[in-house]
């Protein structure tokens, strides 16, 4: 959808009749700022970037070169607005600015039916549920850290169009959500792709189909997912149209987390296996993010240990490799803000030249309203 008519769809819900819908409205707020404190080697160009850097966000191209205090990396705007037609159906619209560019960027652009109590349809543009905070990980507030970790929470889509059909309910004290969804996404001018190639390339995944299962009960919270696409990518500026045949892509996630009050355990786990139907060439990625914590009245500190790690078995292919490790330090200035301050140490252990080795120093300042 163009960024006119995300501009427009807003102000057509701010134009309808009172009386016809009951709205509602929320935003959340992200100011941040980072610099690279330490780095390993000589520096060199790497795609354009001043390297060694650290990379903010894989979806937008964020990153953080040396010499440089940035803050476009980390901060957002976003709002959201909620139609209420009638009891059951109702029409919701977010619009997220980012500092990395200069245009709002329509995430959430979807029509709910409530089917029954417990069963819900939604048709129109959401966020892939493909991980444990994706529904809400531009809202800087809703986790620990100063951004979900990039060895998990960065691929080349993270919205699609489609439809999915939700079931939430109750069994003892269980409580038990999931979905099935399917759509597709094209991105223009792919910020992920920027960082393998410096001449802008379009990425497509069609045919997506995925499910997943999240249950709680008191203290404890496990969620699994399955996601299967077909991709492809542009091969500008030689040619403009999607190469094919697509690869195949299957994905499973799994994460685990315990609240005690005090100490927290978060943990996520997934696997995206990628298939050239042209040559055969499988490229399995696993990756992981597993962190503790304490609540010390106001504070939490957190640490926690991230990789990234593809294993295709082929001496041609050339694996990319990282470890992140943080440790970082939130204080509840109110319920609805936060400040964080946090230290990431990236280890590139890729086999081709990469990012690099960096530390980056970041903090940033959260709000719901």
């Amino acid at each position: 959808m163009s960024h006119r008519k995300c501009f427009l769809f807003p102000a057509l819900i701010l134009a309808m009749p009172v009386a016809a819908v009951d709205m509602q409205y929320s935003g959340f707020l992200t100011i941040g700022a980072g610099t690279i404190i330490d780095s390993k080697g000589p520096g060199y160009d790497y795609e354009g970037f001043d390297c060694p850097c650290f990379v903010s966000d894989f979806n937008t191209a964020g990153f953080y070169e040396r010499g440089e205090i940035g803050w476009k990396q980390d901060s957002r705007l976003g709002l959201q607005a909620t139609a209420r037609f009638r009891p059951g159906l109702s029409l919701t619209a977010q619009g997220v600015a980012r500092g990395v560019d200069s245009s709002l960027n329509l995430e959430w652009l979807y029509l709910s039916y409530d089917l029954t109590d417990e069963l819900t349809l939604q048709v129109g543009r959401k966020r892939i549920p493909l991980y444990y905070y994706s529904d809400f990980q531009d809202v800087g507030l809703a986790y620990i850290w100063a951004r979900p970790t990039q060895a998990l929470y960065g691929w080349e889509a993270s919205n699609y169009n489609g439809a999915s059909v939700r079931y939430a309910t109750y069994s003892g004290r269980w409580e038990i959500q999931s979905s099935l969804f399917a759509g597709r996404e094209t991105v223009k001018k792919s910020g992920f792709a920027r960082i393998y190639d410096e001449v802008a390339q379009d990425i497509r995944w069609k045919n997506i189909i995925g499910a997943d299962l999240e249950v709680t009960r008191d203290w404890f919270t496990a969620r699994v997912v399955y996601l299967q696409s077909d991709n492809s990518i542009t091969d500008k500026p030689d040619d403009t149209e999607f190469l094919s045949p697509s690869d195949k892509q299957q994905v499973f996630g799994l994460a685990l987390n315990a609240d005690f009050g005090d100490w927290l355990i978060l943990s996520e786990f997934n696997t995206n296996t990628r298939e050239s139907r042209e040559d055969g060439l499988k490229v399995p990625a696993p990756a992981m993010s597993v962190g503790v914590g304490r609540r010390i009245g106001a504070w939490t500190p957190f640490i926690n240990y991230a990789r990234f790690w593809e294993k295709a078995k082929d001496d041609e292919y050339e694996n990319e490799r990282f470890i992140d490790v943080s440790a970082t330090l939130r204080y509840d200035l109110t319920s609805s803000s936060a400040f964080k301050v946090q230290i990431n140490r990236f280890s590139d252990r890729s086999q081709f030249e990469f990012v690099g080795y960096t530390t980056l120093l970041s903090a940033n300042y959260n709000l719901v309203f």
